[in-house]
């Protein structure tokens, strides 16, 4: 693992009282500029090794480094300190749709701006500018003063890269964010979700369930069965028998076997 990575993951534990272990010491780095897609079955642990970087979650033991910061023994305020580095993409947007999409993308200032300035609507002006640029670089100048239940889903989701790109981040985190798109929008997603990670020299790692986007789109794939870490490489190395091993008796199924890169359609 390089020295100069921007994620560093080290043999990390992390288990629910209920559930048990559900990492069970999981390793990787993550270069700048890296886009890693994450797949695995229901309950593999994908959405927990997000939630666990963020320190959402809290590891059992193991180390979670961002650029050389160990994040698994920050106290409180450096611990906002460095969750203000890492950018968060949802599946449900987790967007305030009473709000308007400028609204919602300045939200992503609050760690810098703070909650009495934003509840006044006291937001620094190059943060306005900023966001008057990401909203053209999404495709939406001209509805930063909808309100966001008005919205698509496609709309809403890159309302949330937006708000993720507002913070400046050096990493993001990316939560099956087209779970609830048709294959269109999530072709469209997933292309600018590459696009601005190559304009911007960021890592991201992005949650899947899709095996034909995550072959398309992400250069190397981290397969995940039973909080372990199974496969680690590029999408052209996916073959049945692989994902069989990542996803078990799931893999005949024909979306995942079946999945491969051209079968996606292409949207420019």
């Amino acid at each position: 693992m390089s020295d100069a990575a921007v994620l560093r993951v080290d043999d990390l534990v992390v288990g629910y009282a209920s559930e048990g272990e559900v990492l069970r010491g999981l390793s990787f780095a993550l270069e700048a500029n890296e886009i890693v897609g994450l797949i695995g079955a229901s309950g593999a642990g994908k959405s927990t090794l997000l939630r666990s970087v963020q320190r959402l979650v809290e590891p059992s033991s193991g180390s979670i480094s961002l650029r050389g910061e160990e994040l698994t023994t920050l106290g409180s305020t450096e611990l906002r300190a460095a969750r203000r580095r890492m950018g968060m993409i949802f599946q449900e947007h987790a967007l305030v749709e009473r709000l308007t999409v400028m609204e919602n993308v300045l939200c992503g200032t609050l760690g810098r701006t703070g909650s009495w300035r934003a509840i006044r609507r006291r937001f620094d002006a190059e943060d306005v500018v900023d966001a008057f640029r990401l909203l053209d670089r999404m495709g939406l100048s001209g509805l930063e003063d909808r309100r966001c239940d008005e919205l698509s889903g496609g709309q809403k989701q890159r309302v949330g890269i937006a708000r993720a790109l507002i913070q400046n981040p050096e990493l993001l985190l990316v939560d099956e964010p087209t779970a609830s798109l048709d294959p269109a929008a999530s072709v469209r997603i997933m292309s600018l979700i590459a696009e601005v990670c190559a304009e911007s020299g960021l890592a991201a790692i992005i949650n899947l369930h899709d095996v034909g986007l995550a072959r398309r789109f992400c250069p190397r794939i981290l397969g995940l069965h039973e909080g372990r870490i199974v496969f680690d490489g590029p999408p052209r190395d996916l073959d049945d028998a692989v994902l069989t091993e990542i996803y078990g008796e799931e893999a005949v199924e024909p979306h995942v076997v079946g999945s491969r890169q051209d079968d996606v359609p292409r949207v420019d």
